[in-house]
């Protein structure tokens, strides 16, 4: 009983923040995902990114926000907004927003 305990113990510390909606990998994990539609009808003539990382889970840095996204694009209107996921060993990761609209 008491190695169950143990076993449970580390399975849950090792999923941290991989328990979301968007399930990634522990070793690797490169994923895109849908993170926003709005129901404004237009096309997808521009598109804007942003982007944060973090190394070790020590050293975080960037903006992946839909604003800093909107502006790197020079959107106004949103149609959609995806985001992209990398992770490898949970010890680098990478996360970029897509802005689609006009």
């Amino acid at each position: 009983m008491k190695r169950f305990i143990v076993a449970a113990g580390l399975a849950v510390s090792l999923s941290g923040c991989a328990i979301g909606p968007y399930q990634g990998g522990f070793l690797y994990s490169d994923i895109s995902a849908p993170l926003d539609v709005r129901d404004n009808a237009v096309g997808c003539s521009k598109k804007g990114s942003s982007t944060m990382t973090n190394i070790l889970g020590l050293i975080g840095a960037g903006d992946a926000g839909i604003e800093k996204a909107k502006a790197n694009g020079g959107i106004t209107k949103v149609g959609s907004v995806d985001v992209h996921y990398t992770n490898i060993l949970t010890l680098f990761t990478k996360t970029t927003t897509t802005v689609c609209g006009e």
